[in-house]
């Protein structure tokens, strides 16, 4: 039986020449056909099953024969573009307000340090990790996301993590807490100020 493939609530006339193509494979071909109208797959929805996490996930490898139905739900490349930068200024936010709290519990010597510097730690990963594929998006489709080139906040930031790693395995919280209070508060905040076009 040939699944069926709806691709934005349309059926598309879809054939499985190759009779042991693979999800992936499926994704690949519709995102082709896509990329002139600058849209991509954001929803997989397998025999009325939303997945989520599909993208590099093993999903990507099963064959279709084994489905029924297939539900592509798109957005266009404008689309995931604010949407990520939404989510990035959330992420600056966060981590910005998290770093008084930390600060904070590690001059008293509070039992939340080691939750909170986590939090920051994890958020300055997730901002590198997000302006790097909004800059590489937004360059391949040419498209202004930031004021400026996010690339110039790399090196900072690993810089910052790596100070703050090595402080955190040498156990010294007074170096810790400064680090976070006097350079990585006033850089979190520049980089806020000169990234975004506008703020959330």
């Amino acid at each position: 039986m040939v699944p069926h493939v709806y691709l934005d609530g349309i059926m598309l006339d879809f054939e499985d020449r190759g009779n042991g193509s693979t999800i992936g494979e499926l994704i690949e071909a519709v995102e082709n056909d896509l990329t002139g109208a600058r849209r991509f797959v954001m929803e997989l929805w397998v025999d009325g099953e939303r997945l989520p996490e599909w993208r590099g996930s093993t999903v990507l490898k099963r064959p279709l024969a084994v489905y029924n139905d297939f539900k592509l739900k798109t957005a266009s490349m404008e689309e995931i573009a604010l949407e990520g930068l939404d989510l990035l200024q959330e992420y600056i936010r966060v981590t910005r307000e998290n770093i008084p709290v930390c600060v904070s519990d590690l001059r008293i010597g509070g039992a939340r340090a080691d939750a909170s510097f986590s939090a920051i730690f994890d958020g300055l990963v997730e901002i590198v990790k997000t302006m790097d594929a909004l800059a590489r998006g937004g360059e391949k489709y040419s498209m202004d996301l930031f004021k400026e080139n996010p690339a110039i906040f790399y090196n900072a930031i690993l810089r910052c993590l790596e100070g703050m790693r090595q402080a955190r395995e040498g156990g010294d919280t007074v170096m810790l807490a400064d680090l976070l209070e006097y350079e990585l508060l006033p850089f979190v905040e520049e980089m806020e100020e000169r990234l975004f076009h506008f703020n959330a």
